[in-house]
């Protein structure tokens, strides 16, 4: 192809690596496809540093660059041509204008972040007071900002008679086009009330989901690294004509990006949030470490599966699938994504990422033990302090708000000032959730995030109720008692024979259940008849409720499904919907741990047990043995 065929009918701006990975790819790649045309891309970007290194490395290399996609066993270089200029906003904005203002500029195209939107993208409200807001309402033809500019151009178009350019923003915001119109109308009822209406009767603002992660470099000659995983669905809804985009794979043109956009905001936005908290936590500095660590992972999964709920049919896309993509994704150990990079800004993304989660399952009355432990995560997180002592270096808008209220939360033990400050009033008076975001954060203090993380067995097979009555309440609430069945390879082998009832070499949902109803029957009867409280050594005149019991009571309901489902979802290593011999015999002794939260630490009347009882390898119906004495002399040995 030759690079000064390729016009320039897309003016893009905001040159980030995202983009020069993500719409510079698709636009290549079609260009590559269909040959040279009118389609190619002119950027314009703010001054700043970066800004002039980006473009002196464009200039001084033809405006070619490299992109290496890199997948989990193979890697990809593309040479990408299609940007042909670039224009420095801060030092040349009558050029920018000019450009913008031309009949050759027919889309317009926005990666800016939140930030260059100049409004609050919940509520809509134009920053008006915003010093370049108010410079570019005086000074119409220098304008500053990227809603000025625009504002600008359509104005000199509509003047002219050219017909106006369809403005396409490619951020990962929940409804870009929608925030993008509104920041421009706004702006344009101040500046000429009859250009917001030329806006509202000629424009559109497609709405688009972007997909592609895509780390820093540290310098502009470093060539742009993503993964090689890349989706855009986008609002089939364009003013002055566009590429074939959807000739190409992974892009989709569609007439409602909504579905999508709620899948990968919830999915795998929020997921990136939800464990880049507890990951930094724990120690973890790059994504695909963090997901190495099966305790993440499995937090991870469940966050997922607990997400999935609230998130509409998806035409062509199967969640199942989706999720397991999205783990392999995150597990990519050639894609060195940064933990802290996905903990930035929290308090902007949890909002999008989130908040509409929380409220439609308070609605639906359906827990949400995983999302409340990523909210905790967040505010430990947002301490500044993790749980080896050293500094976390904040990145957050509201940091010098919701910093003080999270230290303040270490010492008094109380969550609901920051949720309330973080989130409002109205998902702060949510009980079911600000209760379990209570009980984890205070987990988290007394326990560490390790411990806590370890634990999550407990609500993978159903065995654990979570409420903040663990915590304030009850006396037995900080160790556990863990590991209480341990089964040999020979005796797991011989469990997944005789459950595979129709010999598929697979164990499917149906079978599981009735796995669990049969383990869960030996248990009570093995339990029934010990002295738990004898063994932890607590005294007689602090019992306050038979532990036993509480046990019992916090086993799966065998009658319930829903604990095979989640018994699969962590036997099911492949995701392929079923659970194989070699995955089974991996992974149960992993998962199925009967945990009971006991004996907290210093209450009165306990003996100093500070770790967890392990019970010798058992089997239905074979050497159960005597569990009671068993206990007793491994107590007193």
């Amino acid at each position: 192809m030759k690079p000064g065929m390729i016009g320039t009918a897309i003016t893009h701006i905001g040159l980030g690596n995202f983009s020069r990975a993500h719409l510079a790819f698709f636009t290549n790649e079609l260009l590559n496809k269909m040959g040279p045309n009118e389609w190619g891309i002119c950027a314009v970007d703010r001054d700043s540093p970066r800004s002039r290194e980006i473009e002196s490395f464009l200039r001084k290399h033809e405006f070619e660059y490299k992109l290496i996609m890199k997948g989990t066993e193979h890697k990809e270089s593309v040479d990408i041509h299609c940007i042909r200029d670039f224009i420095n906003l801060g030092e040349k904005p009558e050029a920018a204008l000019a450009k913008l203002a031309h009949e050759n500029t027919r889309i317009v195209s926005l990666t800016i972040t939140e930030k260059g939107y100049y409004c609050d993208v919940n509520t809509g409200e134009l920053y008006v007071d915003n010093p370049e807001i108010q410079h570019d309402l005086k000074n119409p033809s220098a304008p500053k900002s990227s809603v000025g500019l625009i504002c600008s151009a359509l104005q000199e178009r509509r003047k002219k008679g050219i017909p106006p350019f369809t403005v396409l923003s490619c951020d990962n915001l929940p409804g870009n086009g929608h925030i993008t119109e509104n920041a421009v109308g706004q702006f344009a009822e101040l500046l000429d009330p009859e250009l917001k209406a030329y806006i509202d009767a000629e424009m559109e603002f497609p709405n688009c989901m972007v997909d592609r992660i895509t780390p820093q470099t540290k310098s502009a000659d470093d060539p742009i690294v993503s993964e090689e995983f890349a989706q855009w669905v986008v609002e089939d809804k364009f003013v002055n004509g566009r590429p074939y985009w959807e000739l190409l794979d992974n892009v989709l043109l569609v007439e409602d990006v909504i579905p999508y956009e709620k899948m990968k905001v919830r999915m795998l936005n929020g997921s990136h949030s939800a464990l880049s908290y507890l990951s930094y936590l724990a120690g973890h500095r790059d994504v695909d470490q963090a997901l190495s660590s099966p305790d993440i992972h499995d937090f991870v999964k469940l966050y997922l599966n607990e997400v999935a709920s609230t998130v509409p049919k998806v035409p062509g896309i199967d969640l199942s699938w989706y999720q397991k993509v999205l783990l392999e994704r995150f597990s990519n150990p050639n894609i060195k994504d940064q933990v802290q990079r996905l903990a930035e800004d929290g308090s902007s993304k949890l909002k999008t990422t989130m908040i509409p989660v929380i409220k439609e399952k308070a609605k639906a009355r359906k827990p949400m033990p995983m999302i409340s432990l990523a909210v905790a995560g967040w505010i430990r997180y947002m301490a500044g302090v993790d749980d080896f002592g050293d500094e976390i270096k904040l990145n957050d808008p509201l940091q010098e708000r919701l910093q003080p209220l999270a230290r303040d939360a270490m010492s008094t033990r109380d969550v609901r000032p920051f949720v309330e400050a973080a989130f409002g009033t109205e998902v702060a008076n949510i009980s079911s959730f600000t209760s379990n975001v209570q009980a984890w954060y205070v987990r988290m203090l007394t326990e560490g995030v390790w411990r806590v993380l370890d634990s999550l067995d407990e609500f993978a097979f159903g065995f654990a109720e979570f409420g903040t009555e663990d915590v304030t309440e009850n006396p037995f609430s900080s160790m556990a008692l863990s590991d209480m069945v341990q089964f040999s390879k020979e005796d797991l082998e011989e469990f997944f024979q005789t459950y595979d009832k129709d010999e598929s070499g697979y164990l499917d949902v149906e079978e599981l259940s009735v796995l669990i109803k049969d383990y869960v029957e030996k248990i009570s009867q093995s339990l029934s008849s010990a002295d738990l409280y004898e063994i932890l050594g607590v005294e007689e005149d602090v019992r306050e409720s038979d532990l036993v019991e509480s046990i019992m009571e916090a086993l799966p309901d065998t009658q319930d499904q829903k604990a095979a489902e989640l018994l699969l979802a962590r036997l099911d290593i492949d995701g392929d919907g079923q659970v194989s011999l070699e995955e089974f015999v991996t992974r149960f002794n992993e998962i199925v741990h009967l945990r009971y939260q006991a004996l907290r630490r210093g209450a009165p009347g306990t003996s100093e047990v500070t770790t967890a009882l392990t019970l010798p390898p058992v089997s239905f119906g074979k050497s159960w043995g005597n569990f009671e004495s068993w206990v007793r002399s491994s107590t007193k040995n």
